[in-house]
């Protein structure tokens, strides 16, 4: 009769391994919608800690600290956002409406014949011009439509980052600390993940910024060369627009060449699209992440593909969580090579 008592508590086991599963996988789902605000407020709560210790050493209350800190990342971030985002609509429905209103026939009937010349037949480029421009317009409805449909999940959101933000910059410490212990790995390489955490966070902030500045900058040289009014103005809107995925300085230098070729500016119109097309927008896909790879020594193709599938997977935050996830993985790998070279 002895096996029993070890027969029921090698069935609890396995009872507790499949509970705690489920668990996971049900709180995985309940979660879900949320996942890229608490990525979201993890990264900005490591980004914002240092100034927390610092506001802490004079005030020596956590949670006063941590509102503080919380209203300070609402006052650089967000507001900022609202009113980029405020700039956004009005630029999208300018665009629309430059979009509709284009005539193809405005352009100078000598550039179609070229068209014409150089592919040795007659193609209907009006028509397919027209039929690019329609579909261009319905991009644009849609991606309004979507905006505002999605709105209520977004401040839903947004209100969900800051109140995990504000509890993490009081308990953050005591809780990276536990996750750090509880990891079963040797010190070094506890050490080694957190070092590359800090550096992948750091590398992507600083490239994100010095990218944009280098796109704003180029933007605006075109914005002179092609003869646009406020180049330096319309760069510096460039800059703030190029830190956001998705967005990027195409929301300004778009509308202003279609505003070119819809004004018979053809030579300047067509210019400032190849121009924006092939310089400005590329450069970002060139230059960040090499910058981002070189501060925080993952290869510029690992970043690439992490930025690109972060922002898929995560929307906005994910520039910054889709290079360091790839960047960790490279960590784990190391390890592993480390273990089996000492066990061999």
């Amino acid at each position: 009769m002895e096996p029993a008592p070890l027969e029921l508590k090698k069935h609890s086991k396995y009872f507790f391994i499949g509970s705690f599963l489920l668990i996971i996988v049900i709180s995985a789902i309940i979660a879900r919608p949320f996942i890229s605000a608490v990525f979201g407020a993890i990264v900005l709560a490591y980004l914002f800690h240092p100034v927390y210790e610092f506001i802490f050493k004079r005030i020596k209350n956590e949670t006063i600290c941590a509102f503080i800190v919380s209203i300070l990342v609402l006052i650089v971030f967000f507001i900022p956002i609202l009113f980029v985002g405020n700039a956004l609509f009005k630029e999208a429905s300018n665009l629309f409406f430059a979009v509709r209103d284009f005539k193809i026939e405005d352009l100078s009937k000598n550039y179609i014949g070229y068209l014409n010349d150089f592919f040795g037949q007659n193609i209907d480029f009006s028509g397919l011009l027209n039929e690019a421009l329609n579909r261009i317009s319905i991009v644009l409805l849609q991606s309004v439509d979507n905006f505002i449909f999605d709105l209520p999940q977004k401040i839903i959101s947004a209100f969900v980052m800051v109140f995990v933000m504000f509890y993490l910059f009081k308990d953050g410490k005591r809780l990276l600390f536990s996750v750090k212990e509880a990891l079963p790995l040797k010190r070094k390489y506890k050490d080694d993940i957190a070092q590359k955490f800090n550096d992948t966070i750091y590398a992507t902030m600083y490239g994100v910024v010095v990218t944009a500045i280098i796109q704003g900058i180029i933007g605006a040289i075109g914005f002179w060369i092609f003869d646009v009014s406020s180049p330096i103005l319309w760069g510096g809107i460039m800059i703030i627009l190029a830190m956001i995925p998705f967005v990027g300085a195409a929301f300004v230098w778009l509308p202003a060449a279609l505003f070119k070729l819809g004004s018979g500016e053809a030579t300047n119109g067509f210019g400032l699209l190849l121009y924006g097309l092939f310089v400005v927008s590329t450069i970002d896909n060139i230059v960040r992440p090499k910058i981002i790879g070189r501060r925080s020594k993952v290869h510029p193709a690992l970043i690439l593909i992490g930025a690109l599938g972060g922002i898929k997977l995560f929307g906005l935050i994910g520039i910054i969580i889709g290079p360091l996830v790839l960047s960790i993985l490279t960590v784990f790998f190391d390890i592993y090579l480390s273990e089996e070279y000492e066990n061999a």
